[in-house]
Protein backbone atom coordinates (compact mmCIF):
# COMPACT_ATOMS: atom_id res chain seq x y z
CA UNK A 1 0.00 0.00 0.00
CA UNK A 2 1.02 3.61 -0.48
CA UNK A 3 1.98 5.12 2.85
CA UNK A 4 0.01 8.27 3.69
CA UNK A 5 0.96 10.41 6.65
CA UNK A 6 -1.58 10.56 9.46
CA UNK A 7 -1.71 13.80 11.44
CA UNK A 8 -2.51 13.51 15.12
CA UNK A 9 -2.38 15.56 18.30
CA UNK A 10 -2.71 15.05 22.05
CA UNK A 11 -4.46 17.33 24.58
CA UNK A 12 -1.73 16.94 27.22
CA UNK A 13 1.82 18.18 27.58
CA UNK A 14 4.61 15.70 26.97
CA UNK A 15 7.13 15.06 29.73
CA UNK A 16 9.90 13.54 27.62
CA UNK A 17 13.32 15.13 27.17
CA UNK A 18 13.65 14.34 23.46
CA UNK A 19 12.74 17.28 21.19
CA UNK A 20 9.73 16.68 19.00
CA UNK A 21 6.47 18.11 17.75
CA UNK A 22 4.18 18.19 20.81
CA UNK A 23 3.66 20.78 23.53
CA UNK A 24 5.79 19.92 26.53
CA UNK A 25 6.30 20.64 30.22
CA UNK A 26 10.05 20.85 29.62
CA UNK A 27 11.98 24.10 29.40
CA UNK A 28 13.93 24.47 26.19
CA UNK A 29 14.35 26.12 22.84
CA UNK A 30 10.78 26.13 21.65
CA UNK A 31 8.74 29.11 20.49
CA UNK A 32 6.07 29.10 23.23
CA UNK A 33 6.75 31.52 26.09
CA UNK A 34 6.66 29.89 29.54
CA UNK A 35 7.72 32.48 32.13
CA UNK A 36 10.48 34.84 33.24
CA UNK A 37 13.30 33.76 35.52
CA UNK A 38 16.55 35.19 36.95
CA UNK A 39 19.80 34.39 35.19
CA UNK A 40 20.73 31.63 37.66
CA UNK A 41 17.48 29.80 36.87
CA UNK A 42 17.63 30.47 33.13
CA UNK A 43 21.29 30.70 32.16
CA UNK A 44 20.85 31.99 28.60
CA UNK A 45 21.83 35.67 28.29
CA UNK A 46 20.36 35.77 24.78
CA UNK A 47 16.90 35.68 26.40
CA UNK A 48 17.38 38.90 28.39
CA UNK A 49 14.11 40.86 28.63
CA UNK A 50 14.64 44.60 29.21
CA UNK A 51 10.98 45.43 29.89
CA UNK A 52 10.47 42.59 32.37
CA UNK A 53 13.68 43.55 34.17
CA UNK A 54 12.57 47.19 34.53
CA UNK A 55 9.20 46.08 35.92
CA UNK A 56 10.64 43.61 38.43
CA UNK A 57 9.99 44.94 41.99
CA UNK A 58 13.15 43.22 43.27
CA UNK A 59 15.27 44.79 40.51
CA UNK A 60 16.52 41.45 39.25
CA UNK A 61 17.49 40.88 35.66
CA UNK A 62 14.79 38.80 34.01
CA UNK A 63 15.23 36.30 31.19
CA UNK A 64 12.58 34.70 29.02
CA UNK A 65 12.01 30.95 29.43
CA UNK A 66 10.38 28.97 26.61
CA UNK A 67 8.74 25.59 26.44
CA UNK A 68 10.40 22.83 24.49
CA UNK A 69 8.33 20.79 22.04
CA UNK A 70 8.88 17.12 22.81
CA UNK A 71 8.40 13.68 21.30
CA UNK A 72 5.87 11.15 22.60
CA UNK A 73 5.57 7.37 22.23
CA UNK A 74 2.93 6.04 19.82
CA UNK A 75 1.66 2.49 20.31
CA UNK A 76 -0.76 0.22 18.50
CA UNK A 77 -2.19 -2.36 20.92
CA UNK A 78 -3.97 -4.96 18.80
CA UNK A 79 -6.36 -7.79 19.57
CA UNK A 80 -5.03 -11.02 18.00
CA UNK A 81 -7.94 -13.26 18.99
CA UNK A 82 -9.58 -15.53 16.43
CA UNK A 83 -12.43 -13.14 15.60
CA UNK A 84 -9.87 -10.80 14.01
CA UNK A 85 -9.32 -13.48 11.34
CA UNK A 86 -12.57 -12.48 9.61
CA UNK A 87 -12.36 -11.71 5.89
CA UNK A 88 -15.21 -9.82 4.23
CA UNK A 89 -14.84 -6.78 1.99
CA UNK A 90 -11.43 -6.52 3.67
CA UNK A 91 -9.44 -8.83 5.91
CA UNK A 92 -9.50 -7.40 9.44
CA UNK A 93 -5.80 -8.14 9.88
CA UNK A 94 -5.02 -6.27 6.66
CA UNK A 95 -6.75 -3.23 8.16
CA UNK A 96 -4.64 -3.63 11.31
CA UNK A 97 -1.49 -3.98 9.20
CA UNK A 98 -2.35 -0.84 7.19
CA UNK A 99 -2.86 1.09 10.43
CA UNK A 100 0.47 -0.17 11.81
CA UNK A 101 2.35 0.77 8.63
CA UNK A 102 0.83 4.26 8.41
CA UNK A 103 1.21 5.07 12.11
CA UNK A 104 4.82 3.87 12.08
CA UNK A 105 5.51 6.08 9.06
CA UNK A 106 3.62 9.03 10.58
CA UNK A 107 5.43 8.72 13.91
CA UNK A 108 8.75 8.72 12.06
CA UNK A 109 7.75 11.82 10.09
CA UNK A 110 6.59 13.60 13.26
CA UNK A 111 9.67 12.68 15.28
CA UNK A 112 7.92 10.26 17.64
CA UNK A 113 8.74 6.68 18.59
CA UNK A 114 6.46 3.84 17.45
CA UNK A 115 5.75 0.52 19.17
CA UNK A 116 3.33 -2.38 18.85
CA UNK A 117 1.80 -4.89 21.26
CA UNK A 118 -0.37 -7.72 19.94
CA UNK A 119 -2.29 -9.79 22.50
CA UNK A 120 -4.75 -12.67 22.52
CA UNK A 121 -5.38 -15.05 25.41
CA UNK A 122 -3.26 -14.69 28.58
CA UNK A 123 -1.26 -17.85 27.85
CA UNK A 124 -0.05 -16.67 24.43
CA UNK A 125 3.21 -14.80 24.09
CA UNK A 126 2.45 -11.21 22.99
CA UNK A 127 3.79 -9.86 19.72
CA UNK A 128 5.89 -6.94 20.89
CA UNK A 129 7.80 -4.26 19.03
CA UNK A 130 9.53 -1.98 21.50
CA UNK A 131 9.08 1.70 20.69
CA UNK A 132 11.64 2.80 18.14
CA UNK A 133 12.50 5.55 15.68
CA UNK A 134 13.37 2.92 13.07
CA UNK A 135 11.01 3.57 10.17
CA UNK A 136 11.49 0.10 8.66
CA UNK A 137 10.55 -1.77 11.85
CA UNK A 138 6.86 -0.89 11.62
CA UNK A 139 6.75 -1.61 7.88
CA UNK A 140 8.29 -5.06 8.41
CA UNK A 141 5.86 -5.78 11.24
CA UNK A 142 2.88 -4.81 9.07
CA UNK A 143 4.09 -7.24 6.42
CA UNK A 144 4.20 -10.03 9.00
CA UNK A 145 0.72 -9.23 10.32
CA UNK A 146 -0.79 -9.67 6.85
CA UNK A 147 0.39 -13.27 6.70
CA UNK A 148 -0.05 -14.25 10.35
CA UNK A 149 -3.61 -15.43 11.13
CA UNK A 150 -4.69 -14.58 14.68
CA UNK A 151 -5.60 -17.72 16.60
CA UNK A 152 -6.10 -16.65 20.22
CA UNK A 153 -9.07 -18.22 21.97
CA UNK A 154 -10.00 -14.93 23.69
CA UNK A 155 -8.87 -11.33 24.20
CA UNK A 156 -7.98 -11.41 27.90
CA UNK A 157 -4.29 -10.92 27.10
CA UNK A 158 -5.06 -7.26 26.41
CA UNK A 159 -5.22 -6.81 30.18
CA UNK A 160 -1.43 -7.26 30.26
CA UNK A 161 -0.67 -4.66 27.59
CA UNK A 162 -0.14 -1.89 30.15
CA UNK A 163 2.80 -3.85 31.60
CA UNK A 164 4.67 -3.45 28.30
CA UNK A 165 3.77 0.18 27.60
CA UNK A 166 6.22 1.67 30.08
CA UNK A 167 5.92 4.59 32.46
CA UNK A 168 5.83 7.44 29.94
CA UNK A 169 2.41 8.61 28.89
CA UNK A 170 1.72 7.54 25.32
CA UNK A 171 -0.88 7.81 22.58
CA UNK A 172 -2.29 4.28 22.33
CA UNK A 173 -4.46 2.95 19.50
CA UNK A 174 -6.46 0.05 20.98
CA UNK A 175 -7.43 -1.98 17.90
CA UNK A 176 -10.06 -4.73 17.93
CA UNK A 177 -13.49 -5.68 16.70
CA UNK A 178 -14.44 -5.75 20.41
CA UNK A 179 -16.50 -8.91 19.96
CA UNK A 180 -16.02 -9.90 23.58
CA UNK A 181 -17.66 -9.35 26.96
CA UNK A 182 -18.25 -5.63 27.71
CA UNK A 183 -17.07 -6.29 31.27
CA UNK A 184 -13.67 -7.33 29.89
CA UNK A 185 -13.57 -4.19 27.74
CA UNK A 186 -14.23 -2.05 30.79
CA UNK A 187 -11.38 -3.78 32.65
CA UNK A 188 -9.03 -3.25 29.70
CA UNK A 189 -9.84 0.46 29.51
CA UNK A 190 -9.33 0.83 33.27
CA UNK A 191 -5.91 -0.84 32.97
CA UNK A 192 -4.96 1.66 30.23
CA UNK A 193 -6.40 4.73 31.99
CA UNK A 194 -2.96 6.32 32.44
CA UNK A 195 -2.49 6.48 28.67
CA UNK A 196 -4.28 8.46 25.97
CA UNK A 197 -6.32 5.68 24.37
CA UNK A 198 -7.98 5.80 20.95
CA UNK A 199 -10.36 2.82 20.57
CA UNK A 200 -10.27 1.61 16.95
CA UNK A 201 -13.24 -0.57 15.97
CA UNK A 202 -12.37 -2.80 13.00
CA UNK A 203 -15.70 -4.00 11.62
CA UNK A 204 -16.84 -5.30 8.25
CA UNK A 205 -20.32 -4.88 6.76
CA UNK A 206 -20.20 -8.45 5.46
CA UNK A 207 -20.46 -9.62 9.07
CA UNK A 208 -24.03 -8.38 9.42
CA UNK A 209 -25.33 -5.98 6.75
CA UNK A 210 -24.87 -7.93 3.53
CA UNK A 211 -26.24 -11.33 4.45
CA UNK A 212 -28.63 -13.05 2.01
CA UNK A 213 -32.34 -13.19 2.82
CA UNK A 214 -32.51 -16.96 2.26
CA UNK A 215 -30.03 -19.79 1.97
CA UNK A 216 -27.17 -21.56 3.67
CA UNK A 217 -24.44 -19.16 4.79
CA UNK A 218 -21.09 -19.71 6.44
CA UNK A 219 -20.54 -17.48 9.48
CA UNK A 220 -17.73 -17.13 11.99
CA UNK A 221 -18.27 -17.81 15.66
CA UNK A 222 -16.64 -14.78 17.29
CA UNK A 223 -15.79 -16.71 20.44
CA UNK A 224 -13.94 -19.60 18.80
CA UNK A 225 -13.03 -18.21 15.39
CA UNK A 226 -14.52 -21.32 13.77
CA UNK A 227 -16.88 -21.25 10.82
CA UNK A 228 -20.32 -22.81 10.98
CA UNK A 229 -23.32 -23.08 8.67
CA UNK A 230 -26.61 -21.26 9.26
CA UNK A 231 -29.92 -21.46 7.45
CA UNK A 232 -30.51 -17.78 6.76
CA UNK A 233 -34.04 -16.40 6.67
CA UNK A 234 -35.41 -12.83 6.89
CA UNK A 235 -36.19 -12.96 10.62
CA UNK A 236 -32.70 -14.25 11.49
CA UNK A 237 -31.06 -11.68 9.25
CA UNK A 238 -32.99 -8.85 10.94
CA UNK A 239 -32.08 -10.19 14.37
CA UNK A 240 -28.37 -10.27 13.48
CA UNK A 241 -28.52 -6.69 12.17
CA UNK A 242 -30.31 -5.50 15.33
CA UNK A 243 -27.76 -7.23 17.56
CA UNK A 244 -24.86 -5.56 15.75
CA UNK A 245 -26.56 -2.15 15.96
CA UNK A 246 -27.20 -2.67 19.66
CA UNK A 247 -23.60 -3.76 20.22
CA UNK A 248 -22.30 -0.67 18.42
CA UNK A 249 -24.34 1.53 20.78
CA UNK A 250 -23.17 -0.35 23.89
CA UNK A 251 -19.53 -0.07 22.84
CA UNK A 252 -19.88 3.65 22.12
CA UNK A 253 -21.39 4.16 25.58
CA UNK A 254 -18.54 2.28 27.29
CA UNK A 255 -15.97 4.35 25.41
CA UNK A 256 -17.79 7.57 26.34
CA UNK A 257 -17.69 6.58 30.00
CA UNK A 258 -13.91 6.40 29.66
CA UNK A 259 -13.66 9.75 27.90
CA UNK A 260 -13.25 8.65 24.29
CA UNK A 261 -15.33 8.15 21.17
CA UNK A 262 -14.30 5.24 18.95
CA UNK A 263 -12.60 5.50 15.59
CA UNK A 264 -14.63 3.11 13.40
CA UNK A 265 -12.84 1.53 10.43
CA UNK A 266 -15.68 -0.30 8.70
CA UNK A 267 -14.76 0.02 5.04
CA UNK A 268 -11.05 -0.76 5.23
CA UNK A 269 -8.29 1.56 6.33
CA UNK A 270 -8.34 5.24 5.35
CA UNK A 271 -5.57 7.51 6.65
CA UNK A 272 -7.79 10.57 6.16
CA UNK A 273 -10.38 9.09 8.55
CA UNK A 274 -7.71 8.80 11.24
CA UNK A 275 -6.60 12.41 10.71
CA UNK A 276 -10.24 13.56 10.77
CA UNK A 277 -10.70 11.80 14.13
CA UNK A 278 -8.16 14.18 15.67
CA UNK A 279 -8.91 17.36 13.73
CA UNK A 280 -12.48 16.94 12.45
Amino acid sequence: MKLTEVHYKVPWRAAGNFPGHHASRQKGGGAQFRNHAPLLDAPDPRRFDVHASLRDPFEQLQFRVYRQTSAIPIYVVADLSASMNFVGANAKMSVVADLVACMSYSAYRTGDRFGFIGCADPHSEPVWLESTMNRAAGIDLARQLRTRPPQGSNSEGLLKAAELLGTRRALVFLVSDFHFDPTLLDEILVSLAYYDVVPVMVWDRHEYAQLPRFGIVRVMDHETGRNRLLLMRPSLRQRIEREFDSRRERLAEIFRQHGRLPLVLEDGFDADEVTHYFFG
